[in-house]
Parts: structure tokens; sequence; C-alpha cells
């Protein structure tokens, strides 16, 4: 009976709900760092001990920026010899070359190290090799500078995907122990000092930073994220930081850090398997959960469909191969961007628009909102942050084809709000019009711009 009134109600009025959904998922979206975050902890069945003796004395003596070797395994005197922990130190900073060295020269002589240390020494442009053996973790030296108490820990992979939870908070917790400031927001100049304590700005721009990943590829990001946890350790040029001065605290502090991290690897008593792979930092100290923000995304998918039901309702689906032409739009404009910059592309945007009013003049919206709810859904597993991010974006362009919203006015702000969004991606976080490094500028390109084009072309079928 209960399942006969739901269908029913689902049946007649599931067209209805998706002003409902789309706002659900956008207050899911922004109030869950504000309400609902968890401070950062360390799985105690991943790590055997937390605060391992990491002390090595000076290091100036050790610190030589001459590359010795491409490749050196340091043995470890209670290694059984079958598994590693791989760093890589990018030979293109003497700073970085110098910690290296220095932290071959401390494990060497170290007694109670359980497992081997393979040190690649190489240059951003060579191709990163991918070790052999079993791989608990990488750690990654990008230090530009071993003077500054700024470090960024990149914990982002190929396509956006993270590495374990309990390696970076390893690394956040052990670097403000000796004085050190962490961050997660690498590569962004719109940052301040009190970033630890921004919160939602801290969260969103971290979602910005994992969309425009592919745009930013790192020789590291090869790696085999699915296989090797990977944690890339920078140095952190903040704007508007008190500027350090090189002493040999601060030297003796970056060798004894690494080793920290590297000796607690060591203690692993399984590889992270008990922690998440998908979380959503507010701070280095806490984070949203993804088992709750891909609600989000559940949410804005089903605003989606319930549009494309609503569209159904009212007319019979028309599939029709012309469809496919509007996935062809963004490779337009990006050869007509190459050719003639933007204001080509304004001009061939709004032709696109006027093509598809003329071609498609009375075709529903219901197969290209279907194919809008697909492709959101496979990012839920894909790429979690451009799902959040462009998924809320993509649900708020087609919210306004919906029939009961057919109205000139309500249109014109609906074409206005389709091609914000667009600028937001292209101009705001310099996405290309077209591109295939990535889902995310998959996911820009082929669903983003075509939104802004279709929706102006319903438009246009108001005016004549």
């Amino acid at each position: 009976m209960l399942r006969t009134v739901l269908y029913k109600n689902a049946r007649h009025h599931g067209g209805k709900a998706a002003p409902l959904f789309l706002l659900l998922g956008i207050a899911m979206l922004c109030l869950l760092p504000v309400l609902h975050t968890r401070k950062i902890y360390i799985d105690e069945n991943a790590v055997g001990h937390m605060y391992p003796a990491a002390h090595t004395g000076p290091v100036d003596e050790v610190l030589d920026p001459t590359v010795r070797w491409p490749q050196r395994l340091v043995r470890g005197r209670r290694s059984p010899g079958s598994e590693i922990v791989a760093v890589y130190v990018n030979a293109d900073y003497p700073a970085s070359v110098s910690l290296g060295n220095a932290l071959v020269e401390v494990i060497r002589r170290r007694q109670s190290l359980a497992c081997d240390v393979q040190f690649y020494f190489v240059h951003s442009g060579e191709e990163w090799p991918v070790p052999q053996a079993y791989t608990r973790a990488a750690l990654v030296l990008n230090f530009s500078s071993l003077s500054n108490r700024h470090i960024c820990i990149d914990t982002l992979g190929g396509n956006g995907i993270q590495s374990n939870q309990d390696y970076p908070n390893l690394v956040a917790q052990f670097a403000t122990s000796r004085s050190f400031v962490p961050s997660y927001l690498c590569q962004q100049p719109r940052r301040s000092p009190d970033e630890p304590r921004a919160g939602f700005w801290h969260y969103w721009t971290y979602l910005e930073t994992a969309v425009q990943l592919p745009m930013v590829p790192q020789p590291w990001h090869a790696l085999p994220a699915h296989s090797i946890n990977t944690v890339a350790l920078s140095t952190d040029e903040l704007p508007g930081a008190p500027t350090a001065t090189a002493s040999a605290e601060v030297r003796t502090g970056f060798v004894e850090l690494v080793l920290h991290v590297i000796v607690s690897l060591n203690g692993l008593e399984e590889k992270f398997h008990h922690s998440s792979f998908v979380w959503l930092p507010i701070s280095p100290w806490r984070y949203v959960e993804y088992d709750h923000a891909q609600f989000a995304i559940m949410a804005f998918v089903a605003s989606m469909f319930s549009t494309a039901y609503a569209e159904y309702q009212r007319c019979s689906s028309v599939v029709t191969p012309l469809f496919v032409a509007l996935l062809l739009t963004p490779v337009a404009a990006a050869a007509v961007f190459q050719a003639a910059g933007w204001g080509a592309v304004v001009a061939a945007s709004a032709a696109f628009a006027v093509l598809f009013r003329v071609a498609m003049p009375r075709t529903p919206s219901f197969v290209w909102l279907t194919f809008n709810a697909i492709a959101l859904c496979l990012l839920i597993i894909l790429q979690p942050a451009c799902g959040l991010l462009a998924g809320a974006a993509a649900a708020v362009q087609v919210s306004f084809v919906h029939p009961v919203l057919q109205s000139r006015l309500v249109m014109a702000v609906g074409a206005a709000v389709a091609w914000a969004v667009v600028y937001y991606f292209m101009y705001h976080l310099a996405m290309p019009l077209f591109g295939a490094a990535g889902i995310s500028e998959l996911f820009v390109s082929c669903v983003i711009y075509p939104n802004a084009v279709w929706i102006s072309s319903r438009f246009l079928r108001l005016l004549w």
C-alpha cells in the first residue's frame, strides 16, 4: 500500500521536487563546513607508535647540495627487505637535494628502522620512476628553501585523488610540533597568514584547487595514487608572511620533521586502510567527511532528474542526434579563442545559441538534462571535489529550464546566471574552454559551457 502511494505521488509530482533538491544540495554544500566538521585524528590501528624518537642533532655538516646518486637505497637495520618507503627529492632545488643527502646520512646511521628507504634524486622534467618493491608510502621533497617555516602539504594526486587521511594528518601534526606552519592550499595566490582559521574559505579554495589540478600538473601526480599514498612537501611562499632567516635550528627542524614522518611510516602495522581516502579540509586541523558531503552531489543529481522528469511530463522525450552537437561547442569555442581571443568567443557563443534555437526550436531538454545527471553521478566516485563544485554549478544552470520557469524574465536571468557560471570557471579558475587533461576539465568543457549555450537558445525561443 505504501509503495503504491509513493509510486503514484512520485509519478504525478516528481517533477515538482527539483527546487527542493537544489536548495537542499546548496545548503549541504555551504553549511557542512560550518556546522558539521570533525577534528583530525590518527588511527591507532594505522600507526604503531605516535611519537617515535626522531632527533638528529646538528646537520649542517651533511647538508650537501650536490646530487651524488640518482638513486640510493638505504637499508633499515631491522628491515625484512620486502617493503620500502620511497622518498623523491626534486633535484631542481639545491635545498631539497641538501635535505635528501642529510636524510641519507642520518637514516644510514639509525639502528631501529624496520623498513628500507629508497631515495630518488630526480628533476621535475624527468619521468619519475615507480618503485618495484612494495611501497608503504611516498614522500616528495620539493623545498626551494630551508629557511621558511611555512610549508605546503600537497595531498592531491592525479585527477584529485587524495592520499589516505592518516598520512597528511601525521605530517601536519609533526610539523606543528616543530614550530612549522602547515598548509593544504598549494599554489594558491589568494591566501593570507590567517588561512588556518579561514574555515569556509579554506574549504571552498581546496575544492577549487582540486578542480584546477589538471592545469598545474606536478611530476608526482604521475605516480599511481591508488596503490602508493603520496604526499609532497614544499616551501610555502605565503603572501604577507614574515620573512624567515636561515638558521641551523630551522634546517635541523626540516631534517627531523621528514625523519619523523619516515619513522612513523616505518611503524605502520597495516597500510592505512582504516581511515578515509576522500576528505575535505577546512583547515589543517578540521575536515568535512565525504561520507556526508556526497549527499550534496546526490541532491544535485536528484534535482536534475526531477527537472528532466518535469520536461518529460510536459512533452514526451524527443531523442535526436543533434544533442551531440552541443558537445562540440566547447571544441569550436576553444578553436575560436586560439584564433581570435575572447571577443570572438563571445560572438561564437551567441551564434551557437542562435543555431540551436533555429535547429531545435521545439526539442525538450529531457535528454540533455539526463546527460548532465549521469555525468554528475560519475563524479561521485571519479572526482568528488569537482562533483561538489561543478555539480552545484551545473544544477543551478539547468534548473532554469524547468517548465514552470518558462517566462522571458526568468529565462533571461537563467541565461545570465549560466554565463556567469561559465565566467567563473573559464576566467576566475582559468580553466580551458575545452580540456581533456583530467576529469574536471572534461566535465566543465562538456557540461558547463554547453549548458550555457542550450539555456541561451531556450531563452531565444521565447523571444521569437
